[in-house]
């Protein structure tokens, strides 16, 4: 069975992440600054509280902790912060008051709709109420002791300012650029597509109007009618699988694929596609390929839609095939537990560990050896999975390069 553990962020984790790990580096300077300009314990005390406090949150946000909690938990803490030090750090005569607006910005970054208006209106209530103690209380919060302190606080704090902006202004540069790759890619893999769909529809076409046409030459001898005959029924067949693999990414697209759950018995369906597939591996000229089965266990009857389940072994077959001159072929499935495994392994080609994961994505194809034209449209994987998903299971590929490849899915039991 497949079992990977990955640790992956988001956008918006890694948003979250920076300005965490920023409100450490912010601490820290301040703790510097602190001793060198003896502003006092209680200012010495946040700054520690600060660093223990963002630090927690990285570690926290960097483990998985819910993107809504964090987001939260960052706001309000620097929220809380930054009063304290707008109260320890002289008022309206520092420079705190302008932290306010990272605070602003950050609550633009993160949030959205209604979490967007309550979270400004919050702020504005804040700065109202400092502003009515700083209006009312003038004497509320001490003054600097000389000008060269207040100098040194506020362009230190205008240090403190530019690293929460680079770190906003960093995140969004690299989502941008992240999200322009991937904008590139997909338009780079929608016009492979259309010229793999034109070449794939072209060819069969062509082929049944050519065979047509000479399906009227009067000095055909029987046997080549029947093979014309034939020729063309296989062009008709793959013409409408590939309009077929068309009109289901379509509904799969929209979310109206419809699947008819049934009693089904899988050997009933394993013989069956071995018995198909022998017979197509000496039609086609490969039976230097073993078609092996392994089923394990009992017969079981499960609950399932049986032409899904068979147009997903049959992708996987077909792409077996495709890929496999000698060697052998091996599918079946093993009881397990909670679900029902399924295999497909081949001793073809095989399939770099970088695209493991890619080839599952709709229209994309594997093109590294220039040298080998490999037809098909780059969705019968994509197809694959989203039907598999359909079920409830899932489905991943073990393989190496020139070591064959093994296609796994699951449905449950």
């Amino acid at each position: 069975m497949k079992n990977i553990i990955t640790h992956n962020i988001n956008e918006d984790g890694r948003l979250l992440l920076w300005l965490s790990i920023s409100g450490v580096a912010i601490s820290i300077i301040s703790l510097f600054l602190n001793y060198q300009l003896n502003f006092g314990n209680y200012l010495l005390l946040i700054t520690y509280c600060g660093i223990v406090i963002y630090g927690a949150l990285s570690i926290a946000i960097y483990k998985g902790m819910s993107i809504s909690i964090s987001q939260y938990l960052l706001v309000y803490i620097t929220l809380s912060f930054t009063n304290l030090l707008w109260y320890f750090e002289y008022g309206k005569e520092g420079p705190i008051l302008y932290f306010f607006i990272i605070i602003f910005t950050l609550i633009i970054f993160i949030w959205d709709n209604k979490r967007l208006l309550i979270g400004a209106g919050i702020l504005l209530m804040n700065l109202l109420v400092l502003f009515s103690i700083d209006y009312y209380y003038p004497n509320f919060v001490s003054n600097y002791h000389d000008e060269q302190t207040k100098t040194i606080d506020i362009y230190s704090s205008l240090l403190m300012f530019g690293i929460v902006i680079y770190a906003l202004m960093y995140v969004v540069k690299k989502s941008y650029a992240r999200e322009y790759e991937k904008a590139k890619q997909s338009d780079n893999l929608k016009t492979a597509f259309l010229e793999n769909i034109s070449h794939e529809i072209r060819t069969p076409l062509n082929a049944i109007i050519g065979f047509s046409s000479l399906l009227e030459e009067d000095n055909l001898t029987k046997e080549q009618r029947k093979e014309y005959h034939e020729l063309i029924d296989d062009c008709n067949i793959t013409l409408l699988r590939v309009i077929d693999d068309i009109l289901q990414v379509s509904l799969l697209e929209t979310n109206q694929l419809a699947l008819n759950i049934n009693d089904c018995q899988l050997n009933k369906i394993i013989d069956s596609l071995f018995t198909t597939y022998n017979s197509l591996l000496i039609k086609d000229g490969k039976s230097a390929i073993s078609l092996k089965v392994n089923m394990s266990g009992n017969n079981p009857i499960v609950k399932t839609d049986k032409a899904r389940l068979s147009q997903v072994l049959i992708n996987l077959l077909d792409n077996a095939i495709k890929f496999t001159d000698s060697g052998s072929i091996n599918f079946g499935y093993t009881n397990n537990k909670d679900n029902i495994l399924f295999h497909v392994t081949d001793t073809g080609i095989g399939i770099k560990k970088k695209y493991h994961d890619l080839i599952f994505d709709r229209f994309y194809k594997i093109e590294d050896n220039k040298n080998e034209l490999y037809r098909g449209t780059g969705i019968g994987l994509f197809l694959t999975k989203k039907i598999v998903e359909s079920f409830g299971g899932e489905i991943w590929v073990e393989s190496n390069l020139g070591n064959g490849a093994t296609f796994y899915f699951t449905i449950p039991y």
